[in-house]
């Protein structure tokens, strides 16, 4: 989260620029491309935290009882390539959730 310079971190660089920062001298289409550059970055860095630290697509969910329903990892083909994708795409999906609400909650 600090890495994306969200506005809970980003406090101690800038002491008289603490309304918006150096965005606030661009209007129109640059001020949108700062945002959708900035919200790209979340997005990135938490597909990174995913992949690196979350086990990307595989299932965190320890499968004793039933291994033949749980075994997600033997599945070929198509069907185990979406099924990666979204595990992936929902473990990224919650932490872009847990940086916004961060950035919601914190001043």
């Amino acid at each position: 989260i600090a890495e994306c310079e969200r506005l809970p971190f980003d406090l101690p660089e800038a002491e008289e620029e603490l309304v918006v920062g150096y965005q606030t001298e661009y209007s129109g289409i640059k001020f949108g491309l700062f945002y959708v550059a900035s919200y790209l970055n979340l997005l990135l860095s938490s597909l990174f935290v995913t992949v690196l630290y979350l086990r990307g697509w595989n299932i965190s969910i320890p499968y004793v009882f039933v291994p033949e329903l749980f075994e997600i990892n033997k599945i070929n083909g198509i069907i185990g390539t979406t099924i990666g994708i979204f595990i992936t795409l929902a473990k990224t999906y919650l932490f872009l959730f847990i940086s916004i609400a961060t950035r919601w909650t914190l001043p």
